[in-house]
């Protein structure tokens, strides 16, 4: 089973974290032969309130225990989107996560 500490080591394998601002979301696609496929995402709601709230994480079964859902909220929690608002986790992976980084809370 690979493991992807880092982003090198994901797209080594072809899986990519893309920020789509008009879904609202952090998407993980994996690129194998010619198709590119959703292999999961983390999805935010931006609140008036100047608050970014994380209320969803998702990495597909055969992909889960690889490191990939650490290296997709690294790469959520350090992105624009949540260092020009405050964060909140209404999802439980990002709340631990932030409980096991609390530099990257703020």
């Amino acid at each position: 089973m690979a493991n992807y500490s880092d982003e090198e080591a994901a797209l080594a394998d072809g899986i990519q974290i893309v920020h789509e601002p008009d879904a609202s979301r952090f998407a993980v696609y994996q690129q194998q032969d010619e198709a590119r496929s959703l292999v999961g995402e983390a999805h935010y709601s931006l609140r008036r309130s100047g608050k970014v709230d994380f209320d969803h994480t998702l990495i597909i079964p055969r992909l889960r225990g690889t490191g990939l859902s650490n290296l997709l909220a690294q790469h959520a929690l350090t992105s624009d989107v949540a260092k020009s608002n405050e964060i909140t986790a209404s999802c439980w992976f990002i709340a631990q996560y932030l409980a096991r980084n609390p530099e990257l809370a703020h």
